[in-house]
């Protein structure tokens, strides 16, 4: 998950006084509005719990601050945050989760009521959840899946994704919803009908699918995410393959259809929706998938031609990614052309560079920490700075 504070902004309380109020993002999204002496109070009692095992917190300020200090404080901030999410043992305690909910309620004004919470799957049935506007998408997600009757035991291989239904009845992949998230705000944000909360399976790995055959309940949620994606052309069968999964697809066997689908290229990748590029023309449209160990990016060129870049995770240098407009509303940042993701990678002994321009850049950067984590692979690595207007490294060659 990638936190970043874009927006701050100067407020003044009931007394005179004047604060600072950072906007604080996640994934894109504006997640809550808080102010430093809050965070100072809530890292405070972080110490008491995990003691030196915390990341260094911004120090005070006596004085008033420069324009330059300000702008450190933020950047310390940002980086504060980030490394807290990225703790799976801190962003998952109590003490982290009730303040992250605190602040998404207090910044939206959100009262505690019931409400019944539509969760999809894949193959657009519905799962209606009763829940509370402040429940977190850990415990959404483990309603729905109760409902669903999977085994508790494989509720981790799954997660609650924001999905965007196209004019041409395809899907948009939009973001993974963090557990500590209230999935009522997330949706609400989002202020389209076309966007909605779906249950998909959250690792990279195919042959993790192997672990989950024992339960009819995951197989079902398995194949009904391998038949989506098979229909939207995300995997490619051969023709010989394609004329077996239809034969298991019209006699619905489900187990059959996922063991074949193990052997079809591309089978578990995420395509993007559209995306332009610099490469190997500013502007050029590029179709881009993710899936494990590998990114490819099939480029249009004007002359009517495809350029293929199939590229092994094992030639990714390091890659960021880049917002380089304004926020929108203070809410949402404006994707349209609005987030960049940066790469760098090794081809025939060269650095090469390319920068992608797609409203999926954070959930791009998401599946490549995954893949990292799933099959650590040395040598790649992130830059979790989430920077404004980056000039490009002159070591970056097309």
């Amino acid at each position: 998950m990638h936190v970043n504070i874009p927006v701050t902004e100067e407020v003044q309380d009931s007394l005179g006084n004047r604060y600072v109020l950072y906007s604080v993002f996640l994934e894109g999204t504006l997640l809550f509005k808080v102010r430093y002496s809050d965070l100072h109070l809530w890292d405070e009692q972080l110490q008491r719990v995990f003691g030196n095992n915390l990341p260094a917190f911004p120090p005070k300020y006596y004085l008033a601050m420069t324009k330059s200090m300000a702008e450190e404080r933020r950047l310390q901030l940002e980086k504060y945050l980030q490394k807290l999410v990225s703790d799976p043992v801190i962003s998952s305690s109590e003490i982290f989760t009730n303040f992250f909910k605190r602040l998404q309620l207090e910044t939206f004004k959100i009262p505690t009521i019931e409400i019944i919470l539509k969760v999809y799957l894949p193959n657009d049935e519905q799962i209606r959840v009763d829940v509370l506007t402040t429940d977190t998408a850990e415990r959404v997600l483990e309603l729905a899946l109760f409902k669903a009757a999977l085994s508790r035991e494989l509720m981790e291989y799954f997660s609650l994704f924001i999905t965007h239904r196209e004019n041409d009845g395809g899907i948009t992949v939009v973001k993974q919803i963090a557990g500590f998230e209230l999935p009522f705000i997330t949706i609400w944000n989002m202020d389209d009908d076309s966007f909605q909360i779906d249950i998909r399976k959250c690792y990279m790995n195919p042959s993790t699918d192997a672990m989950l055959m024992g339960c009819t309940t995951a197989i079902h949620l398995l194949y009904i995410q391998a038949v989506q994606e098979y229909r939207m052309n995300w995997s490619r069968p051969t023709e010989e393959q394609q004329a077996k999964l239809q034969q298991l697809l019209e006699s619905e066997n489900k187990v059959k259809f996922l063991q074949l689908m193990q052997n079809v290229e591309r089978y578990g990748h995420i395509q993007l929706g559209a995306c332009t590029s610099d490469y190997p023309k500013p502007e050029t449209s590029v179709t881009v998938s993710i899936g494990y160990l590998e990114m490819y990016c099939c480029f249009h060129t004007s002359n009517g031609n495809k350029e293929i870049l199939q590229l092994p995770i094992t030639d990714l240098n390091c890659w960021h990614v880049q917002m380089c407009n304004s926020v929108k509303d203070n809410c949402s940042i404006d994707k349209k052309h609005q987030l960049e993701f940066m790469f760098e990678y090794i081809q025939a002994e060269t650095k090469k560079c390319i920068t992608l321009r797609t409203e999926q850049a954070f959930l791009l950067s998401t599946c490549l920490k995954k893949i990292m984590i799933e099959q650590p692979v040395t040598g790649t690595k992130e830059d979790l700075e989430i920077v404004s207007n980056l000039q490009r490294c002159s070591a970056c060659v097309k």
